[in-house]
């Protein structure tokens, strides 16, 4: 009897403890399920800072001038500070500046065209992999840049500005957030940025 007491005590427990992991994986697939938009927003409003970031200032979008050794040190302050609003450290968006600095500048190397616009939007999430406190989601996007040159008349040789418009699908790219204090902050962000002042980025147009 004290044995069949026994192993009901045991079967018991165990089924509490099922009913308690179960109870447990549900709400926390409940919380990271109501927690997806909330990423998905911190993604998209880091995205929208960077593409600000990426094109020169406008002072500086002259066709044809060489504007190499032109002082962006405000430009770039700016840029660091606004940076630290949506990542989880200042180290982070040090490292994040370094990378749109990079391409900022690669864009005063030739100055025959210009790009004035630059923007990037999230097409399709294809994965959320959590892990503890941090997240990180992969997908596809669509960027569209403008660009403008001039353009010259071949009967009066003057040149004309025009706007180019591109547009193109990139995959694969990856953003690791981190949740601190309530709010998805940005850890790494893994964005690709095609060379825009390169004939290798026309070609994939």
């Amino acid at each position: 009897m004290k044995f069949i007491k026994k192993v009901n005590i045991g079967l018991i427990l165990a089924i509490i403890a099922i009913v308690a992991v179960i109870v447990y994986s549900v709400n926390l697939e409940f919380e990271r399920k109501s927690a997806k938009e909330d990423i998905r927003k911190a993604c998209e409003e880091f995205i929208d800072l960077t593409d600000k970031y990426y094109t020169l200032p406008s002072e500086y979008q002259v066709i044809g001038e060489k504007s190499a050794d032109v002082d962006l040190t405000n430009f770039f302050t700016k840029m660091e500070d606004e940076l630290k609003t949506k990542t989880t450290s200042a180290e982070t968006a040090k490292i994040q500046k370094t990378i749109l600095t990079e391409y900022v500048k690669n864009q005063l190397v030739d100055t025959s065209k210009i790009t004035v616009s630059f923007n990037r939007e999230i097409t399709k999430i294809s994965s959320y992999g959590f892990d503890g406190n941090q997240v990180t989601i992969t997908f596809s996007s669509k960027i569209t840049t403008k660009q403008k040159y001039n353009d010259i008349n071949l009967e009066t040789g003057e040149p004309s500005e025009k706007i180019r418009e591109n547009t193109f699908e990139v995959e694969d790219e990856s953003i690791t957030l981190e949740e601190k204090d309530g709010t998805w902050k940005i850890v790494y962000a893994n964005l690709q940025y095609q060379d825009v002042n390169s004939s290798m980025y026309y070609g994939i147009m």
